[in-house]
């Protein structure tokens, strides 16, 4: 898996977080989008309940941790007209190679 030095995650997470992020990605690239995203909420609701003894403090926890999320999501992913901003920078360069498709005279 090549790590984007682009990738905004890489500035928003400390290691821990970006090496479980990097783990789950690997195992999840073979399901679909709403089995990948049910996966993490489980896994989210879990770490919470987890965590936070009373029902008080999970919610808080669970509302602060969304709100982080939802401004993430919203401030680097999307642009002030609230289409999908293309994060990573365009540099790629297709060379095509030449080919002469030219029918030969085969005697």
């Amino acid at each position: 898996m090549t790590i984007n030095p682009q990738d905004p995650l890489r500035r928003m997470v400390n290691d821990p977080q970006r090496e479980l992020f990097d783990r789950f990605s690997i195992d999840a690239q073979q399901f679909p989008v709403e089995s990948v995203a049910g996966a993490a909420a489980n896994i989210l609701a879990n770490a919470i309940r987890q965590a936070y003894p009373t029902r008080i403090a999970a919610e808080q926890a669970f509302n602060e941790l969304m709100e982080k999320t939802r401004a993430l999501l919203l401030e680097q992913h999307y642009d002030g007209h609230g289409r999908k901003k293309g994060i990573f920078p365009y540099n790629q360069i297709i060379e095509v190679p030449t080919v002469d498709f030219r029918t030969k005279n085969r005697k």
